[in-house]
């Protein structure tokens, strides 16, 4: 059976540059899915392209670390600020995790059921779960994760289940010593081996995280026994959120990378650069 390449970009609904990214990525290049951005101000206009998209998967990417919850503000008080806008980034829930587990998996459920049932008003079917920052991987919310995810039949939750030698035997470019790529690998995969979630598709990209050029798509092979990689991207255009700063909450949607990125995407050739470890 032939490898299925999964090319997911992340953030839909989080910028105008950024979707209209995505729909170029998908039209014009190998993007095939995408994850969603609910309770962005931009969800509405993403939700609106994707329809005319048919063909690419859409699944839902939780956030619990910006801007606005699904959720009565009122019900979250751990998730939230005074003003009701999220109010802890990745270590703050783990940290909190740790503090007042059952507390935070009540919370986070509540939030996240909101999202989905939220996500599932718009018509779109809800093909896989991921999430802003990866706080779905923390163990605490990673169980609320497992738990909607088969109350709701998704197909797949993302894991990191990415093998570090094999991806540096296969890339030149060591950038992730200096940017922290390699922190944010040991934690995620440590935090992907506690859950104990096995996958049976491989997940590709966490050492370059929102660094990825052609240059990652060279000949790469992924290991024997899975039936699918899932290529996790963010491109975006600058150019078009530089006319919407009001609405840019994150420094990282006007980062030059995210056209480097969507320009990886547009070239076809990088499709044909991943394949099996036959």
């Amino acid at each position: 059976m032939a490898l299925k390449k999964i090319f997911n970009a992340d953030d839909f609904g989080i910028s105008k540059g950024v979707n209209a990214a995505i729909e170029q990525a998908h039209k014009e290049g190998i993007l095939n899915s995408t994850s969603l951005m609910i309770n962005q101000k931009y969800a509405d206009e993403a939700i609106e392209k994707a329809k005319q998209m048919p063909d690419l998967e859409v699944g839902l990417h939780i956030n619990l670390t910006n801007e606005n919850p699904a959720a009565n503000p009122q019900d979250i008080p751990l998730l939230v600020n005074k003003d009701g806008k999220f109010k802890n980034g990745f270590v703050n829930l783990l940290i909190m995790s740790f503090l007042h587990p059952r507390e935070l998996k009540r919370q986070a459920e509540i939030e996240i059921r909101a999202q989905i049932e939220k996500y599932l008003q718009s018509g779109l079917k809800l093909e896989h779960l991921d999430s802003h920052r990866h706080i779905h991987l923390i163990p605490v919310i990673f169980k609320v994760a497992e738990k909607l995810g088969r109350e709701f039949k998704v197909k797949r939750i993302r894991i990191m289940n990415e093998n570090i030698f094999n991806t540096i035997r296969q890339n030149r470019s060591k950038s992730y010593l200096f940017d922290g790529g390699i922190v944010k690998y040991m934690l995620l995969r440590f935090l992907s081996w506690w859950n104990g979630y096995k996958s049976d598709i491989y997940f590709y990209t966490i050492l370059y995280t929102c660094k990825i050029s052609s240059e990652q798509f060279e000949n790469v092979k992924i290991p024997h026994g899975y039936k699918a990689v899932e290529i996790m991207i963010h491109p975006g255009r600058p150019d078009i959120d530089k006319q919407y700063l009001q609405d840019v909450w994150d420094g990282n949607i006007l980062s030059p990378w995210r056209k480097v990125e969507l320009q990886t995407l547009l070239n076809k050739e990088n499709y044909k650069g991943i394949s099996g470890d036959d």
